[in-house]
Order: structure tokens, then sequence, then C-alpha cells
């Protein structure tokens, strides 16, 4: 055989093979396909924001000795009531004791020198007016008072600091709430600085979902605007809220800004503080759009997406598609025309598959 005739022959076999591969598949090949038609519904645009319950950031301390020492008590436990100005812990304070007690004693010193200083100041202006004294005797009696009293005031000072740091170590609530965390243990050292608190108060009267959100969602909240809120430990509870806070700027770092929603708890329900929540902002107005399950959306990049089109020739046509508002379990999808049918579950299934319609 000439080598032409053998690559001739080659060539017709490939063309063969090619249109066999695109011709209808056979029918043990072809995967069966769920389908749903997009539909039109309406749907509002809206923010998700996750975070954490919180209370108001001015009901809220981690309280915290002024004095350095040992714990030796603690005066309130989780879920306790407080009020106030209670004490809910206290500092060994045997060497502010100590102190006070030594301030006190000099105090008393002083106040003596100072009306010793004082009777002498006094004798010595009577004897200079009857001419048997110098005047720089009075004005040195008189400048010995003045340093006796500048001493005293100066004793009557340490004291009362020294008082005060005995006062100290009894640690209270500066607000009325709820115990909801010990932070320390009797026994345990503080420094007598924030860095070492020992009972965090809270007032869970009032709560809200704290949350980060970026530039671009900071720019479409407004303060009041009308949310939804759902908590990961209460399923099935959802609350109204209030977007109580949106930052003016966003962390240079990260990027964030922090965006606080007020919870209303008319319903009696309150979801515990620190649990994991979810709010959804409502940020525009209901309008109508064409819409597809989630489940059918393969993920892109940021609201870039893909959905695969079950075509009438028994072929997937994998189509790039804008994801928009969520409306319960579908979201907005464009551009993609009403009716048009997109598989459920898309995943595996690539461009120019041969596929089935399930029935």
């Amino acid at each position: 055989m000439r080598p032409e005739t053998f690559l001739l022959m080659l060539a017709g076999v490939g063309m063969f093979a090619a249109c066999r591969k695109h011709a209808a598949a056979p029918e043990h090949e072809r995967r069966t396909v769920h389908c749903a038609r997009a539909e039109t519904a309406d749907v509002t645009d809206a923010v998700d924001l996750r975070g954490t319950v919180a209370p108001l950031p001015d009901r809220d301390a981690q309280i915290a000795p002024q004095v350095a020492g040992r714990i030796v008590q603690l005066l309130a436990r989780e879920g306790d009531k407080v009020t106030v100005g209670q004490p809910v812990a206290r500092v060994d304070d045997s060497i502010l004791v100590d102190q006070a007690n030594e301030a006190a004693a000099g105090l008393e010193k002083a106040r003596a020198e100072r009306r010793n200083a004082d009777a002498t100041q006094a004798r010595t202006e009577r004897v200079f007016e009857h001419g048997i004294a110098a005047r720089q005797e009075v004005d040195d009696a008189t400048t010995r008072a003045a340093t006796a009293r500048a001493v005293e005031n100066e004793s009557q000072a340490a004291a009362t600091r020294a008082r005060r740091q005995v006062e100290r170590a009894t640690v209270r609530s500066p607000i009325a709430g709820i115990v909801v965390r010990l932070l320390r243990r009797p026994g345990e050292l503080v420094d007598g600085t924030p860095a070492t608190p020992v009972i965090e108060v809270a007032d869970p009267s009032r709560l809200e979902l704290a949350s980060d959100a970026t530039a671009s969602d900071l720019v479409r909240m407004t303060k009041g605007a009308r949310a939804e809120l759902t908590v990961a430990a209460m399923p099935g509870m959802r609350w109204a809220g209030t977007v109580a806070v949106v930052s003016p700027a966003v962390d240079r770092a990260t990027g964030l800004g922090t965006v606080r929603v007020e919870i209303d708890l008319a319903a009696g329900a309150r979801p515990p503080i620190g649990a994991l929540g979810t709010a959804r902002v409502v940020v525009g107005s209901t309008r109508a759009a064409t819409v597809v399950p989630k489940t059918s959306l393969r993920s892109g990049l940021g609201a870039d997406a893909e959905v695969v089109s079950c075509g009438a020739d028994g072929v997937a046509h994998l189509k790039r598609v804008k994801r928009g508002a969520d409306a319960g379990d579908k979201v907005e999808v464009t551009p993609l025309s009403a009716g048009e049918l997109v598989a459920v579950d898309p995943i595996g299934i690539a461009d120019g598959d041969p596929i089935e319609i399930a029935k």
C-alpha cells in the first residue's frame, strides 16, 4: 500500500470518529439530570451579616481591680444579678491597710507639728507687739507655721490616697446587670490594670448583633434600616432588628468596618450573649426578578456563578450568570429567562455532556 493511501485512510477514520463523538450518545451513556424552571419572583436587595450577640457597648464591662495583689474572694457567680456599686470580688489588702495606718500616723504627726507652729507664731507676734522680739523672729515663726500647714495638707492627701487604695481592694460593679463570665479564680494574681479583669457584667435587657462588613456593604447600609435576625443556637426563631450603628470608616489592615444591629426582644425569647447569628439587612426596594434554586448555582468569584442549562437537544450547556438577591431557597440570576430549565445539582456536569432530563 502506498503511503499516501494509508494517510488518507487514517484521516477518514479520524473524521468518522469525530462525527460519532458529536452524534447522539447511546442511551446508557446519557446522565439523568433533575432540572427546575427559572421563575419570576419578588426579591428585595439585602446584605447578610454574620456576627455575635452582644449587649450595648456601654452596658458591658470587664471589671478589673485597680490595685495589684492576690484575689482572696469572689462575691458573685455566673448568672447572678448585680447592682451599681455592688462588691463582686476582693483583693488581699493587708499591705494596703498597713500603708493606710502609716499614712494616718503621719497625718497625726503633721497636725501636731502644725498646731505647735501656729502657737509659736501667735506667741512671737504678741511678744513683737510689746517690742520684745525682733521682726526676724516673727517672719521665721510665720514661715514655720506655713510649712507645717503644707506638710499637714500633704499628709492628709497621702492618708486619703492610702484609704482609697484599701477601698479599691474591694472590686465593685460599675453597672447593673448579670454576671456573664468569671475571668479569674481565688488565689490568682492581678496587676491592677485592665489586662487582668476578674469578672464580666452585662445588661441583657437590650441586645444587638455586632458584625464586620466590607466597605462595599457598608456604603449600602444606613442607620435605621430594617433587618431580620437568626441565631444558630436557636433554630426556627427569628427576630426583627434595626441597624443601630454603621461604621464611617474601615480598618486599614482588614478593610472591614463595624455594623451593629439592635435586636427587638418583644417576642420574649432572648438569644445568649456571645452566640453566633446572622442579620439580613434590607438595603433596597422589592422588585420582580428571575430566580433559580440556590442548589443550581456553581460558585465563582464574588457575584459570578455558573448554571447548567438543560437543553432540549439532550446536551448540557454551561452558562455564566451574576448572582443577585436571595429569595428564600432561591436566588436571583442574570441574564436568564423565566421558564428556562437548569440543572438542580450541576456538580460534575461539563459543557456539552449528553444528559437526559428526569421525569
